[in-house]
């Protein structure tokens, strides 16, 4: 697994938008009963963000995405909503629920105590993992092994549902997020299905969120995104937006980090020759002031040769 990459930043960028966590909801309850169960109960088209950062007592912690969304059909006097909590993980993380309790307590039940709270677990790793399975007390008699948590928890797996994608259906934005967190595990395996999902962005008759495709860039990388990036970044639109925010095109980009490159590795080349010539110096007997001040060095570079 590619640890350096940022999935939670991906998922959080991707899926911030209601009517995007939305779909992903809907493409997951196709095959997943439970959520189509929950999503059965619920108006989606009432899904709103709301605050998903916690700091009581000095504990600090973030939900990936938090939302609240409405009961169908609930009586006008006394309306009533779900909280929905995703939460992203990349990798096996067996604490992942006593997270989920903390974001329970501290975003729903302490300020709104009669809303239920459901969790749902977004999974994107290359190891099979399903915490679902474990019992809250395992370690107890089994008494105690039926006792559960205050709130409902789901779990999607990503791998699953990038398989059954309907590109003609589904938000390419989705998709395209989807696609991209699986993509930068094995390139090779869903690369058939990057360029379907890439084909949206690619027709220049699509408007497209320039900002959004920026960070699916930037996540997977400037060798994996090369042969889709410079056609995508110079479309005619996505340029008048950047040179605006002062961007330059695909190609000048990447001339102009082959010019820094050559910059810092002339620079370093240049700082290795005088630390060569400060230790000739330093054993030759001069003073630490004496090479700082011939060679322009500062005192901290000079001493950590002594």
């Amino acid at each position: 697994m590619n640890k350096k990459k940022d999935h939670d930043g991906m998922f959080k960028t991707a899926f911030r938008d209601p009517k995007r966590a939305a779909a992903l909801l809907k493409l997951a309850a196709r095959k997943n009963r439970r959520l189509a169960r929950f999503l059965k109960v619920v108006d989606l088209k009432t899904m709103r963000a709301e605050r998903s950062e916690s700091d009581r007592q000095g504990l600090k912690g973030s939900a990936d995405l938090a939302f609240s969304l409405n009961i169908k059909n609930s009586n006008n006097k006394t309306k009533l909503f779900v909280g929905l909590v995703l939460e992203h993980k990349s990798y096996p993380d067996n604490d992942v629920v006593s997270q989920l309790e903390h974001y329970f307590y501290e975003l729903f039940r302490l300020s709104r105590p009669d809303c239920p709270m459901v969790a749902v677990i977004v999974y994107n790793g290359e190891i099979k993992w399903n915490p679902l399975k474990a019992k809250l007390y395992a370690k107890y008699p089994e008494y105690f092994h039926d006792i559960g948590y205050p709130f409902k928890i789901e779990m999607i797996n990503v791998g699953k549902e990038v398989g059954d994608i309907d590109f003609s259906k589904l938000n390419p934005y989705v998709s395209l997020a989807l696609v991209a967190m699986k993509f930068v595990f094995n390139a090779e395996k869903y690369r058939p299905l990057m360029d379907k999902a890439m084909a949206y962005f690619l027709d220049p008759k699509n408007k497209i969120d320039s900002s959004f495709i920026q960070e699916v860039f930037l996540y997977l990388g400037k060798e994996t995104s090369s042969e889709y990036r410079e056609a995508i970044m110079d479309r005619p639109e996505i340029m008048a937006e950047r040179k605006r925010n002062g961007f330059v095109s695909v190609a000048d980009v990447i001339r102009a980090e082959g010019e820094a490159n050559g910059r810092a590795k002339a620079e370093e080349e240049f700082l290795q020759e005088k630390l060569a010539s400060a230790r000739e110096m330093l054993q030759d007997g001069d003073s630490v002031e004496k090479i700082c001040r011939v060679l322009k060095l500062s005192e901290e570079r000079v001493r950590v040769l002594l």
